[in-house]
């Protein structure tokens, strides 16, 4: 779910950017270090939602109100679209993440209230077409939270055969605490374990997980790297899970990696996907779109990492 906002004068300075030739500019440095912009060029659809990496190392990305999985080359032009069928009625695309082969898995919001969860809809891309083949329904009162409509699987990633699901709605603990729903699944066996992610942010601030992606360390461990933001909140964090095992109420605490805070454009970037792009770089996708309200162009932007401590 993207921040609301009211930017029609800024959409008409900023949309035809989309329709350029692919090139890449850099952004003024501040806390993260060095950042480069990258537009997304060939296509005329508004509104990515996620971002994922496939098996051949190919960018892909879904348009959050239409079925659609677009793949991206490295430069940020569209490569392929491909629709999706299947999905159910009244569902949002929000996250995205690619498994093996041609299957991918995509995080949903807007159909917690009719079941009493968010859901996951494992897809298969066949040729020019793709296809939801099964649904991962992921209740939220494993965390003793109720539906809201609004909030659905915002981050969503896959590692050593599990998923891990980041759940927008945030838990106000005690105190200024507030945490993340995070939850591990086994796409292939259905077995769940809940966790708990402590926010860097304060209530008044808002922050909420927007991104994930996710990789093997060894073999009991799942590397995380996080999106938390909420109009100027807008930070990357990394942490880890166990790869097995049950949850725990536990709070996981996170690194906070980099402060993006002075790159949202005074809230208007509203990161919605990022991906390691190598050891030192991250990606992440600018969803442009608020019902008619466009900010800006489709864009990545290249982040540097800090050095692992």
């Amino acid at each position: 779910m993207r921040p609301r906002f009211s930017c029609l004068f800024f959409a008409a300075l900023l949309l035809p950017l989309a329709c350029q030739s692919s090139r890449s500019s850099p952004v003024p440095a501040g806390d993260g270090g060095t950042l480069r912009q990258i537009l997304v060029t060939g296509t005329d659809e508004v509104g990515l939602s996620s971002l994922a990496v496939g098996p051949s190392g190919a960018l892909f990305t879904m348009t959050e109100r239409q079925p659609l999985l677009v793949e991206l080359a490295k430069a940020g032009a569209v490569v392929r679209k491909t629709p999706v069928s299947g999905a159910p009625e009244g569902v949002d695309f929000e996250s995205l993440a690619w498994l093996s082969g041609e299957s991918f898995a995509i995080g949903t919001e807007g159909g917690c209230s009719k079941t009493g969860a968010d859901r996951i809809l494992l897809a298969t891309r066949e040729g020019d077409s793709a296809r939801v083949t099964r649904t991962l329904d992921v209740p939220l009162s494993a965390w003793g939270a109720s539906c809201d409509s609004g909030h659905g699987i915002e981050g969503l990633c896959a590692a050593s055969g599990q998923l891990v699901a980041a759940i927008e709605d945030a838990i106000d603990g005690e105190g200024k605490a507030r945490y993340a729903p995070i939850e591990r699944i086994d796409p292939a066996t259905g077995d769940r374990a809940a966790f708990r992610l402590s926010l860097t942010s304060t209530k008044d601030e808002k922050g909420k997980i927007s991104g994930l992606d996710c990789r093997a360390r060894g073999t009991d461990q799942i590397e995380v790297l996080a999106m938390e933001r909420h109009f100027a909140v807008s930070r990357i964090l990394s942490f880890t899970l166990p790869a097995k095992g049950p949850g725990t109420t536990t709070p996981i605490e996170p690194r906070v990696l980099v402060d993006l805070a002075p790159h949202t454009n005074g809230g208007k970037r509203n990161f919605e996907g990022i991906v390691w792009k190598d050891e030192t770089h991250a990606l992440l996708i600018v969803d442009n779109q608020y019902g008619e309200n466009i900010s800006g162009p489709n864009e990545l932007l290249e982040v540097t990492l800090p050095a692992a401590p």
